[in-house]
């Protein structure tokens, strides 16, 4: 993975994961399949993950997913 260094001197993968679309079932977004994708992003050395709350819950699932993994 390639990096960048941001304004603070850290390392921001060029690279990253936009979870604008996770994948839904019944309306919801299926936290087993997105969990599958962000921790093989991760384990690639994706550390940029582009979410926003007007996606529809993909903060919330992010943040969840982060959290069970131990990853800041």
């Amino acid at each position: 993975m390639n990096y960048r260094k941001d304004r603070y001197g850290n390392d921001i993968s060029i690279l990253g994961y936009g979870c604008m679309r996770f994948t839904q079932n019944a309306g919801k977004i299926d936290l087993d399949k997105a969990e599958k994708e962000i921790m093989a992003a991760y384990n690639a050395g994706v550390n940029y993950y582009d979410t926003a709350y007007v996606y529809g819950g993909s903060e919330a699932a992010l943040g969840e997913i982060l959290a069970k993994n131990g990853i800041r």
